[in-house]
């Protein structure tokens, strides 16, 4: 009876980590994974209807991470100065505390961007996210056009100088 027990413990164990586990991040070429959301207000934000429209940047965020909070002014100023060429921004905070820290964070910080609350990591698992903050930027095919993790000013440059040229296409 034992002999069957572990090998059906090794199974399930292998099938729960299989599905749980992001095998790969996304990266720029791949379509950009499919997620349904809600805002602060909570309305449900589905995937499906902000991809294909205009460039789509999901920026992955949490209250508590220092360069996602250095990264914030500067993903802002992105929208500010593209939205009116066709960029949307979306900030996935993935706090486990969901609205319950997000609330209070962004009525003391406000943010000119939509911010969604990703507090059971399902976009964080399905776009593969291992570091903080993390950057995708999706074109009007829904495909990942520019992936950036971490934060330093140069990256920024570059992903400035990304959009420029790509919106002005």
């Amino acid at each position: 009876m034992n002999k069957i027990k572990i090998p059906f413990f090794i199974i399930a164990l292998s099938i729960f980590l299989f599905f749980s586990v992001p095998l790969f991040a996304v990266d720029k070429g791949d379509v950009a994974p499919a997620f349904v959301l809600t805002d602060l207000n909570n309305n449900y934000i589905f995937s499906k209807n902000i991809y294909g429209k205009n460039w789509v940047l999901v920026d992955f965020y949490a209250t508590w991470c220092v360069n996602c909070n250095k990264e914030l002014p500067h993903i802002e100023d992105l929208y500010n100065d593209y939205k009116d060429m066709g960029l949307d921004v979306y900030l996935l905070a993935a706090d486990k505390e969901g609205r319950d820290i997000l609330l209070p964070h962004f009525s003391k910080s406000p943010t000119v961007l939509t911010v969604l609350v990703d507090k059971y990591q399902k976009a964080v698992e399905a776009f593969g996210v291992s570091e903080l903050p993390a950057v995708f930027l999706v074109n009007k095919e829904g495909k990942i056009a520019y992936k950036m993790t971490g934060f330093n000013e140069d990256e920024m440059n570059s992903l400035r100088s990304f959009l420029s040229e790509a919106l002005n296409e």
